[in-house]
């Protein structure tokens, strides 16, 4: 049977790191993980090797910042996944529901090659209002966004994934790296094999919505828009 691989990312993460850890304790299927910590200023990585010392994730410390973009080709790339095994992507300041994981794995059973939705931005308390369906014949870049939280995919889609699908004029994206992902992997499978998981599977902490991030937020995400699209693969 396939397994989960749940890729976490995060920098000065060391308040968030409990909860997001003890969220994956609760799932119920079989996972295996990696953290990557981007050159973190604060106990991040003590706090880490502690909390999952049994658990089965791998921890990743950077000496240098990379960013974004890089840190989630660097954790995919290196999960140790095999070609029906269902990648997953978790922000380390950010937790899973209970069943998360479960529910993402019932969906696969019905038939797909990726899914997305829905979560709860904690500040509202409530599921976004981003947490819905694309139409069957939609182009992706072209659409408002969907594609969020929580984000999977079967690995075998990564082998036609271009690096390049998540940088620009040979830098790796500062921001929206997951659009940049998300984009380039609905194309890979077709709209046809993505599904929308209609029950909560993610608590998203949106602690970073400032003015500078927001900004890089549209720049990348309109980078991203302008890439010429990827063809169908399955």
């Amino acid at each position: 049977m396939s397994k989960m691989r749940v890729i976490i990312r995060g920098r000065n993460c060391e308040k968030y790191l409990p909860k997001c850890i003890k969220s994956l304790r609760k799932q119920k299927v079989d996972w295996a993980g990696i953290l990557i910590l981007d050159n973190p200023k604060d106990n991040s990585y003590n706090v880490a090797a502690d909390l999952t010392k049994d658990l089965p994730i791998d921890i990743f410390l950077h000496s240098e910042r990379r960013g974004l973009g890089y840190n989630l080709w660097f954790g995919i790339t290196n999960c140790k996944a095999q070609d029906e095994d269902i990648v997953c992507i978790l922000d380390a300041d950010d937790y899973l529901h209970p069943k998360a994981l479960k529910r993402v794995r019932k969906t696969y059973e019905k038939g797909c090659l990726l899914t997305y939705g829905s979560y709860v931005k904690l500040s509202k308390g409530r599921r976004t209002k981003i947490s819905k369906a694309y139409k069957v014949n939609v182009e992706p870049r072209k659409a408002k966004w969907h594609g969020s939280h929580l984000k999977t995919f079967k690995f075998k889609l990564w082998k036609h994934f271009p690096k390049e699908c998540l940088m620009h004029k040979g830098k790796w994206a500062e921001a929206a790296s997951d659009r940049g992902l998300m984009y380039s992997l609905m194309e890979l499978a077709g709209m046809k094999n993505c599904r929308f998981v209609k029950k909560i599977t993610y608590y998203w902490k949106d602690n970073y919505r400032n003015s500078t991030n927001v900004k890089k937020q549209k720049k990348w995400d309109a980078i991203f828009r302008a890439k010429k699209p990827l063809k169908k693969v399955f």
